[in-house]
């Protein structure tokens, strides 16, 4: 077991707030820096991700202050313009503050207002997971020198975590899938093993939940409708295939190429990625892939250590879906 580090205050309200929502059926990340152009702006203090159905999708940012003078007023101003510049469903305000003015100024706005009487009645945190400062002390103590120029771990795992505010689309997947091959890889080195297995599922729950949140609008079509959709976005992201052939085209006229058009497509044209299509159109998986984001967070933060080999069939079956499409070796990987 990882040793615990002490956390400050409001630290721990965030912590107590995660298994609040954990335990009402939210995906929960903490700690979410909002970035534009990579200019840091602000981070939010939970991300909350919920799937009530096979159509709704609900994104909720909260903000907690559990301070003397929280200013509960200012906190619903900033949360509902954060809510509005994101595009998400919802917010929250969690707030020391006492005041019915501050319940009544929340409804009005529609903020939902958790105040201090509540917070006051929440339990302790989570004593069998990790809080994301344990976590993130892990993923600080190495660093990617060659392929991500001297990046800290927990640098990319923050640059995964903030593509969950704003890039739940096939081109955030895409990057998201490129560092998971990374850790995977990773883990066979026997120095840096369990962190990188750590790191490891919990970059695969983001790109679940990111699937998850693109196959929304793709679960009812036709089968083959719904593989061409998940190959078209898989192989040229947000552009799809019509997009990134227009572009080719203009960029080829512009350049005065000697490659052909039809020899950049085929280039790009690949099969590399229908072992996604073939598993993620699959009506049943997509049930499931929430459930797995799920599952996989928790694997990330529990303090009980599961090494690949030790998971349930199904959460294992996820996994090596993703090393057959890396071309890992399943038996090499399950048995480090």
């Amino acid at each position: 077991m990882e040793n615990q580090t002490k956390l400050l205050k409001g630290e721990l309200m965030e912590e107590k707030l995660r298994t609040y929502f954990l335990n009402n059926g939210y995906y929960v990340a903490r700690g979410v820096k909002y970035s534009f152009e990579n200019n840091e702006i602000t981070d939010i203090d939970l991300f909350l991700y919920g799937r009530f159905s096979s159509l709704d999708r609900v994104r909720t940012n909260v903000d907690i202050k559990n301070k003397k003078t929280p200013k509960a007023f200012e906190r619903i101003l900033w949360a509902k313009g954060l809510q509005e510049l994101l595009g998400f469903d919802n917010c929250v305000v969690a707030t020391s503050d006492k005041k019915d003015v501050i319940r009544k100024y929340g409804l009005k706005h529609k903020a939902t207002i958790l105040d201090g009487n509540f917070l006051q009645k929440l339990p302790e945190g989570n004593n069998e997971r990790l809080s994301e400062e344990d976590l993130c002390k892990l993923l600080a103590s190495i660093k990617s020198f060659k392929e991500y120029r001297n990046q800290t771990w927990k640098g990319l795992y923050e640059l995964s975590k903030s593509r969950l505010l704003n890039e739940l689309d096939f081109s955030g997947y895409n990057s998201t899938i490129i560092l998971l091959n990374y850790f995977i890889r990773k883990c066979f080195d026997k120095q840096k093993q369990n962190v990188a297995i750590r790191a490891t599922y919990v970059i695969l729950s983001h790109s679940l939940i990111i699937l998850d949140f693109l196959l929304k609008d793709i679960a009812f079509l036709e089968p083959s409708k719904r593989k061409e959709a998940l190959s078209d976005g898989f192989k040229y992201g947000n552009l799809g295939k019509e997009g990134v052939n227009r572009t080719i085209e203009m960029a080829v006229r512009i350049a005065d190429s000697k490659i052909s058009v039809n020899e950049i497509k085929k280039a790009l044209d690949t099969t590399e990625m229908d072992i996604l299509k073939e598993f993620f159109s699959k009506a049943e998986t997509t049930k499931k892939i929430f459930s797995w984001a799920k599952a996989f967070e928790e694997l990330a933060f529990s303090r009980q250590f599961k090494k690949p080999l030790e998971l349930d069939s199904e959460i294992k079956s996820v996994l090596a879906i993703m090393l057959d499409f890396y071309k890992i070796n399943r038996k090499e990987y399950f048995e480090i």
